[in-house]
């Protein structure tokens, strides 16, 4: 799921490439040949879950902030090229920021995952998930309360016009000027 820059250049190659060579199939190329079935999502594990004093929000940034990344304070950290996703320096990038006492164990926990992506999930129990490796699934936040729903359908409506480019963020509290992690991710659709 992070190998954005190979997804690009096999998105490009499908396109402009593979159709003009001799006996290209249209009908094989668009043929999925592995398919994951979902997985319910689970909570995270008792070491890393915080406790009730924890808090989170939803966020943005201007892409442009992301040049400064390297810059800043952060333990783990994950990202890749924005010109990648055709991003533009104006563009917002829509977040989700853990504040937790135990952050920085937690961004350990997840710098160990395969990050993939957040995604929203509306139901009787709506949840922010977060989709590492190949299907796992992570429950992140119990999404409760009107205006968090409505924070929570924002976030995905603002990952369409950032061509599903979001990140994630934990730091130890809402006042730091560091971050415990910093992890770039985007949907592939």
């Amino acid at each position: 799921r992070r190998t954005y820059a190979l997804n690009c250049l096999l998105a490009q190659r499908e396109k402009d490439f593979y159709p003009n060579q001799p006996g290209y199939d249209e009908v094989a190329a668009k043929s999925t040949s592995v398919q994951y079935p979902p997985l319910n999502a689970i909570p995270l594990p008792d070491a890393v879950r915080g406790d009730k004093g924890d808090k989170w929000a939803f966020v943005s940034l201007e892409a442009a902030a992301f040049e400064e990344m390297n810059e800043w304070e952060i333990g783990f950290k994950e990202a890749f090229p924005l010109s990648l996703a055709d991003i533009t320096p104006q563009m917002k990038i829509p977040g989700f920021i853990i504040f937790s006492s135990r952050a920085l164990p937690l961004a350990g926990w997840m710098s160990g995952l395969e990050l993939g992506y957040l995604k929203f999930e509306e139901g009787s129990k709506p949840i922010l998930r977060l989709e590492t490796g190949a299907s796992d699934s992570w429950i992140i936040a119990n999404v409760v309360g009107s205006q968090s729903l409505k924070e929570a359908k924002g976030f995905e409506e603002a990952k369409k016009q950032s061509q599903q480019v979001h990140f994630l963020a934990i730091q130890s509290n809402p006042e730091s000027e560091s971050f415990a992690g910093l992890w770039l991710l985007k949907e592939d659709l």
